[in-house]
């Protein structure tokens, strides 16, 4: 039976069954989880539920977006690559053609757009960014460990912020979590064997690790404001991302708005209205893209950044699950984990501190529409997206006053 679904799937089918759901997940990736296993599970009957919990459990251990990571996976077992291609480009473009289109009108009608507008904008994401933290804090942080590692990542980049030192804050807290945790009950693999993985397989990881190392050379070689650049700059990024969508905030901060590339008042906007639209989060680098100078045209600056963010995820993903179900069980890999989860959370409120924080508090007008975010969001049950248009034009209507 489970042949026959898989043939009757076509390449049109993934790519339709994706579109549709780019068009509807509002809520961020644990929505969209919810959303696939309904669709994907209950109703199209394409995955059984242990397989598609194996999809979930893979996509939370690789660095990226995991509700676009899970799509991939659900492509890739229908129909291989072309499969994983098609579920990402289907998930991804509603919200990243939404994106592109803000920032168009932001480049060429920023004079007709309120400055209240986007102060409503920039108040949400003070409070989304915190629910980000409280949840994260909740799930991922179970002892005095994961406590210490996120407080000296914070305080670390908020004296000492620069992607260069997010790196290395994730980097030696997985290497702590390997030595913290080594009391942990879990048991190491016995009979897992690297001559057991066939050289082929081996190509995406030798591609995505190629990517890391040739990226950077030729970025040297080019002007900082070149497409090679920005192609280096945010498959770096797609590659760093640990805890899901909301912990490339950071790094793309630190990025191009502690760099003079993008002003903060134009990505806090655009992180803003990224909250309003379904999709995965990541799509926020099509909105960037298009504030980029370069010697091609903003509409193709904005997918090249699109495309490079979610590289690194579709090379780990289509080179991860033909060995998932054996790494999955190595303690080593499971502890050294729990510690780059937990400077994830550091990481995030560093970024919450600055720019978020600093550049959204000026005025007493900004306390007052923080202030409705956090009543709105913390104690009813209204839609985040729908939260978002509501500050929004409250920013508005406080500017007119």
């Amino acid at each position: 039976m489970k042949a026959k679904n898989k043939i009757e799937v076509s390449n049109l089918d993934i790519l339709i069954s994706f579109f549709l759901l780019g068009l509807t997940s509002f809520g961020g990736p644990i929505a969209h989880i919810g959303y696939f296993r309904n669709v994907f599970v209950k109703q199209k009957k394409w995955l059984d539920e242990k397989t598609y919990i194996d999809f979930v459990s893979l996509c939370n251990f690789l660095p990226g977006p995991s509700s676009s990571q899970v799509g991939m996976s659900i492509g890739y077992k229908m129909k291989g690559v072309s499969g994983a291609l098609l579920a990402w480009f289907g998930f991804a473009a509603p919200s990243a053609l939404a994106l592109t289109l803000f920032g168009y009108a932001i480049i060429n009608f920023e004079n007709s757009i309120s400055n209240g507008f986007l102060q409503g904008l920039k108040a949400i994401v003070v409070v989304i960014v915190l629910q980000a933290i409280l949840g994260m804090q909740k799930n991922l942080l179970k002892d005095s460990y994961g406590y210490i590692l996120t407080f000296v990542t914070a305080i670390i980049l908020i004296f000492y912020p620069s992607s260069i030192n997010q790196f290395l804050c994730l980097i030696f807290s997985g290497l702590l979590g390997v030595f913290l945790y080594k009391d942990d009950n879990q048991k190491e693999i016995k009979n897992f064997k690297i001559s057991k993985i066939k050289i082929w397989k081996c190509f995406p990881f030798i591609l995505f690790f190629s990517f890391l190392i040739i990226l950077p050379l030729l970025s040297k070689i080019f002007d900082s404001n070149s497409i090679i650049k920005l192609a280096d700059s945010f498959y770096r990024i797609g590659s760093l991302v640990f805890g899901g969508g909301h912990v490339v905030l950071p790094l793309l901060q630190a990025e191009f708005v502690s760099s003079g590339l993008i002003k903060e008042d134009i990505f806090i906007a655009g992180y803003g209205a990224s909250q309003a639209i379904p999709g995965p989060l990541f799509t926020f680098s099509s909105y960037l893209g298009m504030f980029f100078q370069s010697r091609l045209s903003t509409w193709l600056t904005s997918f090249i950044c699109l495309f490079f963010i979610f590289l690194p995820s579709f090379l780990l993903v289509i080179g991860t699950l033909p060995i998932w179900e054996e790494l999955r069980k190595i303690n080593l890999v499971i502890r050294s984990l729990k510690g780059i989860n937990a400077s994830v959370i550091g990481l995030l409120i560093a970024a919450w501190y600055d720019p978020i924080i600093l550049s959204s508090l000026k005025s007493n007008e900004d306390i007052f529409l923080i202030l409705i975010a956090f009543l709105i969001l913390f104690f009813t049950k209204i839609p985040q997206w729908l939260v978002v248009f509501i500050l929004a034009f409250s920013g508005w209507g406080v500017a007119l006053l």
